[in-house]
Parts: C-alpha cells; sequence; structure tokens
C-alpha cells in the first residue's frame, strides 16, 4: 500500500486544531478543575502542545484512579499535536483497568492516528474498523487522514462533512474547512484523482472544486479569479466560508519572481512557423492572464529571419534580462556558448549531454526521452518488469529506446527483446510475430516470457500496431506507450483501446486549470484541439515558468501545476514533467490512478 507520509507533515498544523478539541472533548470527560488540567488546556490553546502534554501527564499523579486514564489519552493527544508519536505511543501504554468503552474507543483511535504517523497506513485502517466513526468528530477527523494519505480523496472530504455537522463552534468549523483543503492540495501533490465521483452532490462537488482551485493558486496558477467567479456561480449556497479561501489565495497566490523585460526567440516564418506560432501563442496566453500591473515588457523575435545567436545578443542589446527560446536542440547548443550569466535564459530544449550548463541556464522541454522513462517505472510499478520494445528506426525511436531501456533495467526490470520499424511500414505483422514469436495461425500464443510491450510511434503507426497486435494473439498483453501515439482530434483512437500511455494535463485533465485554457485556446485557435495544442500548453508553461524558476530550484519546493504536466527542476537546471496516465476506452482515455496506489480504506 502505498503510503504518502509527507501528506501528514504537511497537515500538522492544521490537525493540531483538530487535536485540540479532541484533547478538549477528553479533558470534558475528567470532570476535574484541577490547577494541572487547567494549566495544560491553556499551554494547548497557545499551540504549546508538549508542554500541555507533559501537564496532563503530572496531573495524572494527583487524579483520582477513576480519572487517570482519561488524563492520559489527553496528554497522547497533545502528544500526537507535538508530532511525537513515541510519546504518544508511551502515554496510551499507562491506561489501567477498568477502562471504560469511551475511553477504549479513544485509544483504539489514537493508535491509528500513530501508525498513519509513523506510515503503517494498513494498521490504521484495520484499527478504524473496530470502532465507529458516525457521531465522533475526533474519530472521523482520524478516518479523513487514513482517506486522504491513501489517495481516497472524495471519501475523506466526505467524512469531514460528516464531520462539519458535528461541530457547532465556529473556530471548529473553520479547522474542519481547512482540513478538506489542506487534504486536497496534497493529495494532488501526489497525483491523486479529484474528481467528484458519478454519484456526488453540490455539495462534495464543490468542495472538490474548490480545493483544486485554492491548491492552483498557492502553486502560482494564473487565471485563478476567473475560476473562482464560475465556482461561486456554479455553488452559490455552498457552505465554503468566503473568507477561508479568499484568505488561503491572498496568502497564497505567488507573486513569482518575474524580470523587467522578457525576450521570447522562436521560428515565426520558415519550415518551423507554425511550431514557433503555437508556442508563442501559448506564451501570450499565460503573459496575458498576469495581472497588468506586475506584467513584464515583452519583446519577440523571429530567429527564422535571422538566426537564434543574433537575436539573443540583439534581445540583451534591448534591455531584456530573461530569455526564453530559441526551440531547436541545435540552436540551444549555440545559444549555450553565448550566454554570460547577463540574463537568465529558459531554453525551450535540452542541452546534449556533457554539455557544460551556463549559470543562469534553464532547459524545458517536451521531451520523449523522460516520457520513455516514465513509461518505464509505471510498468515496473503496475507489477510487469519483462517487456518487449518496438520503435521506429529514427533518431527519435533510437533516444526514446535508450532512455526506456536504461530506467527499466535500472527499476529492475528487463529487455527481454526489441525490434525497429520503418517510419511508412503499415504492415507489421512479419514484425510482431518473430518479436512475439508467434506464426500468426489460428491458436497460437505470444511468448510467455513476455509481460509488457513498449510501443513507440506516432497515431497512425500505433493504431496500426495496436491492431495488428489482436490480429497475432496478443490483445491481452498489455501495451504502454508515451504521449506521441494519441491524437486528442483523432477520429479513429478506438483503434487504441486498451493501450495505456502518459499524457499532459492539457489532454487529460477534465477540468481545472488546464480545462480552463484549452476551452480559451480552442474557441480562437480550432486547431489547438489536436497534437499543436501541446506547443501552445508548453509555451503557456514557458511563461509561467519565467517567475517560477528561483523557487522550484530550491529543495523544499513544491512542483508548479502546469499544463504539460507537475513541472519541477533538477540541479542542472532541467525542468522534469510528471505527467498523468490515462486507459484508452471506447476510443477516450480514461484517467488511471498514480502508479502503484491503491483505493483500500477505513
Amino acid at each position: 500500500m502505498q503510503v504518502n507520509v509527507s501528506v501528514l507533515r504537511n497537515l500538522a498544523m492544521t490537525c493540531a486544531l483538530v487535536w485540540l478539541c479532541a484533547a478538549c472533548q477528553i479533558a470534558d470527560r475528567l470532570g476535574t478543575s484541577e490547577a494541572g488540567s487547567e494549566r495544560a488546556g491553556r499551554q494547548s490553546r497557545q499551540g504549546d502542545h508538549a508542554a500541555a502534554a507533559r501537564s496532563y501527564e503530572a496531573a495524572t499523579r494527583s487524579a483520582p484512579v477513576d480519572g487517570r486514564n482519561s488524563l492520559w489519552l489527553a496528554a497522547a493527544t497533545e502528544w500526537l499535536a507535538a508530532n511525537d508519536a513515541g510519546a504518544a505511543h508511551n502515554a496510551i501504554g499507562m491506561l489501567a483497568p477498568p477502562i471504560s468503552a469511551a475511553d477504549a474507543r479513544e485509544r483504539v483511535r489514537i493508535e491509528a492516528e500513530i501508525a498513519v504517523s509513523r506510515g503503517d497506513t494498513q494498521r490504521a485502517v484495520a484499527l478504524m474498523r473496530e470502532i465507529p466513526a458516525a457521531g465522533d468528530a475526533a474519530a472521523l477527523a482520524t478516518r479523513a487522514r487514513i482517506q486522504f494519505n491513501t489517495n481516497q480523496v472524495p471519501d475523506a472530504v466526505s467524512s469531514l462533512i460528516s464531520r462539519d455537522r458535528l461541530l457547532t463552534d465556529t473556530a471548529g468549523r473553520e479547522a474542519n474547512q481547512h482540513l478538506i483543503l489542506d487534504g486536497i492540495r496534497d493529495a494532488l501533490g501526489h497525483g491523486a484523482d479529484i474528481r467528484p465521483p458519478a454519484d456526488a452532490d453540490a455539495l462534495l462537488a464543490g468542495w472538490l472544486e474548490l480545493g483544486r482551485i485554492v491548491a492552483d493558486a498557492r502553486a502560482g496558477a494564473l487565471g485563478v479569479q476567473r475560476r473562482v467567479q464560475t465556482w461561486r456561480s456554479r455553488y452559490p449556497a455552498h457552505p465554503a466560508s468566503d473568507d477561508l479561501w479568499r484568505a488561503l489565495m491572498d496568502k497564497h497566490a505567488a507573486s513569482g519572481d518575474l524580470p523587467r523585460q522578457i525576450a521570447l526567440l522562436l521560428p515565426l516564418s520558415g519550415r518551423a512557423e507554425a511550431a514557433g506560432i503555437a508556442v508563442r501563442d501559448g506564451f501570450l496566453g499565460a503573459y496575458y492572464e498576469q495581472d497588468a500591473s506586475s506584467r513584464p515588457r515583452l519583446r519577440i523575435y523571429d530567429v527564422a529571419a535571422s538566426d537564434a545567436s543574433s537575436s539573443y545578443l540583439q534581445a540583451i542589446a534591448d534591455g531584456s534580462d530573461f530569455v526564453v527560446g530559441p526551440l531547436t536542440r541545435e540552436e540551444v547548443s549555440g545559444l549555450a556558448s553565448l550566454a554570460d550569466g547577463r540574463a537568465t535564459t529558459l531554453a525551450l530544449n535540452f542541452l546534449p549531454d556533457g554539455v557544460v550548463v551556463p549559470e543562469r541556464f534553464y532547459q524545458y522541454a517536451l521531451s520523449p526521452e523522460d516520457e520513455a522513462r516514465q513509461v518505464a517505472l509505471r510498468a515496473v510499478a503496475d507489477g510487469y518488469t519483462a517487456g518487449l520494445a518496438l520503435v521506429p528506426q529514427s533518431d527519435w525511436g533510437r533516444r526514446v529506446q535508450a532512455a526506456f531501456a536504461a530506467e527499466l533495467a535500472a527499476a529492475g526490470g528487463q529487455l527481454l527483446d526489441q525490434a525497429d520499424y520503418a517510419p511508412d511500414t503499415a504492415d507489421f505483422n512479419e514484425l510482431l510475430q518473430k518479436l512475439l514469436r508467434t506464426d500468426g495461425k489460428r491458436g497460437s500464443t505470444p511468448r510467455a516470457d513476455a509481460q509488457f510491450i513498449f510501443v513507440a510511434a506516432q497515431p497512425l503507426a500505433g493504431r496500426l500496431i495496436r491492431t495488428q497486435l489482436r490480429f497475432n494473439y496478443a490483445s491481452a498483453l498489455p501495451v504502454y506507450a508515451t504521449s506521441d501515439i494519441y491524437d486528442p482530434a483523432g477520429t479513429s483512437n478506438v483503434d487504441l483501446d486498451g493501450l495505456i500511455f502518459l499524457d499532459m494535463p492539457w489532454v487529460l485533465d477534465p477540468y481545472g486549470p488546464a480545462m480552463a485554457a484549452r476551452a480559451a485556446a480552442e474557441k480562437v485557435w480550432p486547431d489547438r484541439a489536436g497534437p499543436r495544442g501541446r506547443l501552445h500548453a508548453f509555451g503557456y508553461d514557458a511563461f509561467r515558468l519565467v517567475g517560477e524558476l528561483r523557487r522550484l530550484r530550491g529543495r523544499t519546493s513544491t512542483p508548479l501545476p502546469g499544463l504539460t504536466g507537475r513541472l519541477d527542476v533538477d540541479g542542472e537546471g532541467r525542468v522534469h514533467r510528471e505527467l498523468d496516465w490515462a486507459q484508452v476506452v471506447d476510443g477516450r482515455p480514461v484517467l488511471l490512478p498514480p502508479a502503484g496506489s491503491t483505493a483500500t480504506g477505513p
């Protein structure tokens, strides 16, 4: 079972408020006004939970025998709020017979909290099945944390909605709303699917959508105000506090670290004109979503009219302190020899391995090699370690195959065999029969040692390969591919049914910033519904990276949720994309959960 331990760390401050409520409930059962308990309650309200725990423990020495168990439970709860699971475990170990039914239930709940804090979600799930959560605010909070931790986001939010109905004080309800939004944010950071289930009511759907908006605002997403207005019109009676989400967005909306003037270097004429224009339009889409008061100056240079190096030098002379581009690998390599740190540069391709990276030089690309590496990791995470590969006879195919094979081996897998094909191949039968060791006759089965096949292909070849795999009695063999195989505007995608592939949120995300940006772009540029849309998303994220690169370079930074993936920066200045996963069903992509995730919980 996958455990998202960092979710618990991120929720610690909010959880402290909930644990405070639990401690207060326990203290209420004490029926005592002893100084030690009063002091502990005051320390807990002030946020000094370790001191409160010690005060409760000290109070046990003078408390009546029948009140000591409740004091130990209150101490354990405070130790949990202080992030000291060991001390909490020691405290509940002090409980002595006779133990009331209420104290016994609370002990089990605290044991579950301790298990989650130690990463043992499976034990926490088992413990929570021993006690009813209905009608118990503390138990519902614990159950929700476990559900968030196992990526059961709609279930977790439903638990906290039930908990909200039990709370009567304003502070408790505000803390509960923080739990909802923080839990959604952290689950999104781990790639959880937060789409509302088909039977979700407006209350649950509204929380899930608002949680996504607030998470995006915290991460610096653009267009948040427009999405909030849409959300408010869609859920006018939703109980989410206006002060809550407005304060969160005001506090966390990233202003970024924007330069004074940006130079955008792209091919806007010649052979690469279409690609350059798509990237430019995406960049401008994000640029004009930036608040006008903080929007930097922008100058655009057509590198096809002169060359990338000349355009770069002219941009510096024109006063640009940030350069975005150029687009091709050759141009980026040439630019690296000129970049001297006078301007920060975000190149829109990767430098070849071994090239010295200049100061203040970043690289961002829609890298098929990065995608191939993620495919290898996904196959192994799905339990498949022995695979076959089918790639085109091209530089692109060789690079993709090499990246896939190396990552598969590093992850403990094995590439049993591989075959390559001419890019104009239409009949793959002979090639597949050799790779699968079948003869094409009825009843023949593919080699028994192969658990999956990796296919690197463009859409037409991919559809032919998938169809001819079925003809060769290999329809049950899992097929994995990179995003290149899927054309969002394709009319024959049903031929890809069963295929597992990864792609950017621009293609796969049915709502949120990707959906909003995609819908806006397609109104102006209908051709952005197809593969060219990925370049539009690439340009959009390029602008967003301008103000986020310094933050992302930090060791403790959280990824930027972009249209092209969850973006992060390594020590060499390379931007890496974590993509979403889908399987083609009836010609349409259906989102898959993150690799290795489960849906088992309380």
